[in-house]
């Protein structure tokens, strides 16, 4: 999971950024001599799981409670999905006892107002150059709001008003939401001629004595990230400079272009091996002194081979292009 909410968190004090949601069932008694007890705010229940998923984030948020002494409302913030792209952070505020215009603080208006779910929104500006902040007055002290943060500004609005119409159908006197085409793409299961395919065979022995400063015993491991693909490891020899290990992963349900380091990303060559052309990618993922090597086994599944060099940004691909004939060899089919 990328971790990124202590800082949205920190950014959001600073600006005209919040959010939150009322989940509190009963009523509460006053203490005799004070006044009526204010309900906690949940802002992480103005989501539903099924809503989020739609969406395209993490069903888990982190729910930030009130701090009035620094205008903070009740918030919650869910990261976007790691298969989703643009990565963003999503932010929901509601509160109803902080008086808007001071929360604001003078702030101007950035567009006009918008009529979305029974409520008008309102953009305003943020101290977050990437940062798009819709904000529905719901009352004297009540308010709400949509944040998203991370992507380009225009995309960032984008994103923030497919979240308004979810949101507000939790809100009191809110619309119905209307249903969401899923941002996300669909699962692929895992399937073809990689599905029970050992990584560590994509290399024999002689082969491997064939690539220098590369151990005899490759090591077999299943990705973390990666869903259903696996990979063989054949750890460097030569220390921690020069030569880095060599792997080989095989991805019976990710699509060539869905490798980390690859997504979106165009190949600098291709290198055709007996008629089948794999991509190459000098610091892959932008990790200086790794290549990776791409092909695509049918459209939903894919090798990769990965190396590099440090020392010499010159040989960053040498490893990976020489293994290439040999681990093409041996692919299945």
């Amino acid at each position: 999971m990328r971790v990124k909410w202590q800082v949205a968190v920190a950014l959001a004090a600073l600006t005209v950024v919040s959010g939150c949601t009322v989940a509190v069932g009963g009523s509460a008694s006053p203490v005799p001599g004070q006044g009526a007890i204010v309900k906690d705010i949940d802002a992480c229940s103005l989501l539903d799981e099924a809503q989020l998923d739609a969406l395209g984030y993490e069903i888990k948020g982190r729910s930030v409670k009130e701090n009035k002494d620094r205008l903070q409302t009740p918030m919650c913030l869910w990261n976007t999905k790691e298969d989703v792209d643009p990565s963003a952070v999503l932010n929901v505020g509601y509160t109803t006892d902080i008086d808007f215009n001071e929360y604001i603080a003078g702030a101007v208006a950035k567009s006009g107002p918008q009529q979305i779910a029974g409520f008008t929104w309102t953009q305003y500006p943020s101290i977050i150059g990437d940062d798009c902040v819709l904000y529905a007055l719901l009352g004297d002290k009540s308010f709400a709001y949509v944040s998203v943060s991370e992507p380009p500004l225009d995309k960032a609005c984008e994103l923030a008003k497919a979240v308004v119409p979810q949101v507000a159908a939790h809100l009191p006197g809110g619309q119905d939401a209307p249903s969401i085409t899923p941002t996300s793409p669909a699962k692929v299961e895992p399937g073809g001629p990689l599905l029970s395919v050992d990584p560590c065979t994509m290399l024999k022995p002689d082969q491997v004595a064939q690539l220098p400063g590369i151990s005899p015993e490759g090591k077999k491991d299943n990705s973390s990230t990666v869903p259903n693909a696996a990979f063989c490891l054949w750890d460097d020899t030569d220390g921690d400079e020069g030569q880095k290990a060599f792997e080989v992963w095989l991805g019976p349900s990710t699509p060539a272009a869905d490798w980390p380091g690859t997504k979106g990303v165009s190949a600098t060559e291709t290198v055709d091996v007996g008629g089948k052309k794999w991509g190459i990618f000098p610091n892959m993922g932008g990790l200086r002194a790794t290549c990776g090597a791409t092909l695509a086994v049918t459209d939903t599944s894919s090798v990769e081979v990965v190396s590099g060099f440090i020392g010499d940004d010159t040989k960053t691909c040498d490893l990976v292009k020489k293994g290439l004939p040999l681990v093409t060899a041996n692919l299945p089919g």
